[in-house]
C-alpha cells in the first residue's frame, strides 16, 4: 500500500508546517442490500474496465515555460497543483459513453487519496465528474484491479469481458530489508528510506522506512514489481541527502530491485556518500515596487528529480536564503499562502547550483 509519506515537493506547496496524513474518504454508504444498489448504486458517473496505456503527471509549474509568467495558484494543491492523468484503453462500459481511448485523472497518491495506476494492468474504474465536466477517480471509490472486482462485476448489467484468472489476486505483500552505512561524518539527523516503483511519474513514493540508529531498515506491505530505493536525510527540512541504492546521485544508475511474492530481500547494503550542499540567496521584488504580501515564500524544485525541493520564507523586504542546496538545475518560483485576497503571479526561473549562489532574483506580479 502507498504510504502517507509527503514528499519534499508537497511539503513545500503547503502552507501549513504541520504534515499532512493519510487519505480521509466521506463516511461509506450503508450496507447494499439489492443487486442495483451493488452494482451501480453508487452515485459513479462513469463505470467501466479497461487497461492503463499511460500515467503522466499533469502540472500547470511543471508544463510551464523558463521565463512563463503563472499564477501562484499553480502551486496550491487544492487548485491548479499536480494531478496524475490516466490514458485508458476502454474494454466495456457499464455506465457512460466511454471514449476509446479516454482520459482521466486522479491524485498524487498518500494524503489526497490518489489511486494508484500501473501501465499495463487491467481496473475496474468508478470515475466522477466534477465542476468542468472531467472525469476522475480516487482511493475513496470502488475502483481496484480487475482480478479483484468480481464482487462488483456478478452485479453490473450488460455484457462485458469476464477477467482472466490471475494469480496475482492471491499474492500477498512482502518486505525489503538492509542496512544503510553513512560515510560522512555528520551521520543521519532525519533520514527515510523511500521505495519507489520503476516507470512511476508521480512525486509521492510507494513506501518508506525510518532507519534505526544501526543504519537498519524495513521497508514492509510491499507489493510485487520493481522498485528503486530512494535515501533521503534533512538536517533543519533541508535535503542534504538525496542518494539512490546502491549509493549513487543520478537515477540513471541506480540498480532496480525486484519483489516477487514469497521473496523478502534482505541483507542490502546501502552506501551514503557525503554530498556537498551550497547556499543560494537572493531577493523578491514587487513589479508595482509595493510592498510585498504575507506569506511570501520561495521555491526550488529539481528539474530533473521530482522528490527534490526547498522552501524559504522570505524577509519584510523580500530577502531569502537556503542555507544547504544539493546541487543541480533548479526551478525557482515565488508563492503567496492561497489565503491572501489579492490574486498574484510569479515567473518561472532557473538556477543552476554549482556552488555558492547570491543575487537571485524572482519577480512577484499583481493581476
Amino acid at each position: 500500500m502507498r504510504v502517507q509519506f509527503m514528499t519534499a515537493v508537497i511539503l513545500v506547496l503547503t502552507f501549513s508546517p504541520a504534515p499532512v496524513f493519510g487519505c480521509t474518504c466521506a463516511a461509506p454508504p450503508p450496507e447494499s442490500k439489492t443487486a442495483s444498489e451493488l452494482g451501480g448504486g453508487t452515485k459513479a458517473d462513469a463505470i467501466f474496465e479497461g487497461k492503463v496505456e499511460s500515467v503522466e503527471l499533469r502540472w500547470k509549474l511543471k508544463e510551464a515555460q523558463i521565463g512563463d509568467v503563472i499564477p501562484t495558484e499553480a502551486t496550491d494543491l487544492d487548485q491548479d497543483g499536480p494531478v496524475m492523468q490516466v490514458s485508458f484503453e476502454v474494454s466495456h462500459s457499464y455506465r457512460g459513453d466511454q471514449r476509446r481511448p479516454m482520459r482521466f485523472s486522479t491524485g498524487l497518491g498518500g494524503g489526497d487519496c490518489g489511486f494508484d495506476f500501473e501501465v499495463g494492468k487491467q481496473y475496474l474504474v468508478y470515475a466522477f465528474k466534477n465542476e468542468a465536466g472531467e472525469l476522475s477517480t480516487s482511493t475513496c471509490t470502488r475502483t481496484t484491479r480487475l482480478e479483484k472486482s468480481r464482487g462488483n462485476l456478478a452485479y453490473l448489467p450488460g455484457k462485458r469481458v469476464a477477467p482472466a484468472t490471475n494469480k496475482e489476486a492471491l499474492i500477498t505483500t512482502s518486505k525489503l530489508c538492509g542496512r544503510v552505512v553513512p560515510t560522512d561524518a555528520t551521520g543521519s539527523v532525519d533520514s527515510q528510506v523511500l521505495l519507489v516503483r520503476v516507470g512511476s511519474k508521480s512525486p509521492v513514493p510507494d513506501s518508506e522506512a525510518g532507519p534505526r540508529s544501526d543504519g537498519s531498515f524495513c521497508v514492509t506491505d510491499v507489493n510485487p514489481g520493481e522498485y528503486y530505493l530512494l535515501f533521503v536525510n534533512r538536517i533543519k527540512e533541508s535535503l542534504t541527502s538525496f542518494v539512490y541504492f546502491p549509493g549513487v546521485t543520478d537515477l540513471s544508475e541506480a540498480t532496480a530491485i525486484h519483489i516477487i511474492p514469497g521473496h523478502a530481500p534482505s541483507n542490502l547494503v546501502f552506501d551514503i556518500p557525503a554530498q556537498a550542499t551550497f547556499s543560494v540567496s537572493g531577493t523578491v521584488s514587487n513589479s508595482d515596487n509595493a510592498q510585498l504580501p504575507a506569506e511570501v515564500k520561495v521555491m526550488l524544485i529539481s528539474a530533473s528529480q521530482p522528490l527534490l525541493a526547498y522552501t524559504a520564507d522570505t524577509a519584510t523586504r523580500g530577502s531569502f536564503v537556503f542555507s544547504q542546496v544539493l546541487p543541480g538545475e533548479y526551478w525557482a518560483i515565488v508563492t503567496v499562502a492561497p489565503s491572501v485576497e489579492s490574486k498574484w503571479s510569479t515567473r518561472k526561473s532557473r538556477v543552476q547550483v554549482v556552488g555558492d549562489t547570491t543575487h537571485l532574483s524572482l519577480e512577484l506580479i499583481a493581476n
